[in-house]
């Protein structure tokens, strides 16, 4: 194993000497760093590169959540084990955004707790470093054998980072970017050649992103045939940080995934063909009420086609179906039974303002 670089930071100077005895003690590759406070240990993380940090969430000057959140705004990501002697279950999900990888509780055996931080660094070294082969399959290769780790590749000129947990994307985060400007990105370059590495690592992320790894890969295979036809057609970029098309899949996609009151969508283009659906199976149920609305859709004569904002409601079997213009996008919607439609009305148009910004075209 390489040397392995760790960084202490805690006030607590027996704590510190008895990690670092028993560190050094399990395995003399690793080099041992300590800071007494947070912002030192900002200072530290800026300037050196480290493999793993233990963290006393009350270290003073800046105390730990100060610390993981500047790590965060800054895109420094590592892995983190959190020491504190504070009941932490009400801030667990506000760390899940951080890289915490284990939480201990004082008080404890410095023993037990380097042979927890020697398995992780040691799952660390067994990343895989991959060239010359196709994202696409080994996006499918995690999704099938239910893999949990994080995916580390250039895009654009940043290094992201794909988390993903039991085969499902969890995350993804790109300096600069936000998380659905991030996905715009990496769907739009899935299949351009670079070099990856796989670090099989619980990262603890929560769900963000509502695509499957299956959608990525047939998002990505679809605009990479659209630009195969339509060279200037180059489907969703970003600029100076921005998404430029407005035919922005991911975006809208993955808002509707976050509404509880739709049951299941279409997203077509505006000749018809479908481009997205949920749930992921297209099955009959889906595709029968793709054909339905479309010859609902007909009915709304020429509005649709000159891209005026029509919306179509209609009920069937107790539930209320939507078609809806936005863009050169058409969005299908089955909402669940129980929805307060003008609510959702409202909550649909917040949807429409909300990508308007994302994008930046409006």
């Amino acid at each position: 194993m390489d040397k392995q670089t760790i960084l202490i930071v805690d006030d607590d100077k027996n704590i510190v000497k008895n990690l670092q005895d028993n560190l050094l003690e399990i395995d003399d590759n690793y080099m041992v760093k300590t800071s007494d406070d947070g912002k030192k240990a900002l200072e530290i993380l800026e300037k050196e590169k480290m493999d793993l940090v233990i963290l006393d969430l009350q270290v003073p000057v800046m105390n730990g959540i100060q610390l993981l959140t500047e790590l965060h705004n800054k895109g420094i990501w590592l892995p983190i084990v959190i020491i504190t002697d504070s009941d932490i279950d009400e801030k667990e999900s506000k760390l899940r955004e951080f890289g915490i990888v284990d939480v201990v509780k004082k008080p404890f055996l410095p023993e037990e707790v380097v042979i927890r931080i020697d398995e992780i660094i040691k799952n660390r070294e067994k990343k895989d470093l991959i060239k010359n082969f196709a994202l696409p399959s080994i996006l499918q290769l995690i999704e099938m054998d239910k893999r949990t780790g994080i995916l580390i590749l250039k895009i654009g000129d940043e290094n992201g980072r794909v988390f993903f947990k039991d085969g499902k994307v969890m995350d993804i985060e790109v300096k600069g970017l936000s998380r659905d400007e991030a996905l715009i990105a990496f769907i739009n370059t899935l299949y351009e050649d670079r070099e990856v590495s796989i670090e099989y690592i619980n990262h603890r992320k929560e769900k963000k992103i509502k695509m499957t790894l299956m959608q990525i890969v047939m998002e990505a295979s679809r605009l990479k045939d659209e630009r195969k036809k339509n060279p200037e057609h180059a489907g969703p970029k970003l600029h100076n940080g921005k998404i430029s098309r407005s035919e922005d899949l991911a975006v809208i996609t993955n808002q509707l995934n976050s509404y509880k009151e739709v049951e299941r969508f279409i997203i077509a283009d505006e000749h018809g063909e479908m481009l997205m659906a949920s749930p992921k199976d297209y099955n009959e149920n889906v595709l029968n009420l793709g054909v339905y609305l479309w010859v609902l859709g007909d009915k709304t004569g020429v509005e649709l086609k000159l891209g005026q904002p029509t919306t179509l409601v209609c009920s069937c079997k107790g539930k209320k179906r939507l078609i809806r213009k936005y863009r050169d996008l058409i969005l299908i919607l089955e909402l669940k039974e129980m929805t307060k439609f003008p609510v959702f009305k409202e909550k649909l148009n917040e949807l429409f303002a909300k990508a308007a910004k994302e994008i930046g075209n409006e």
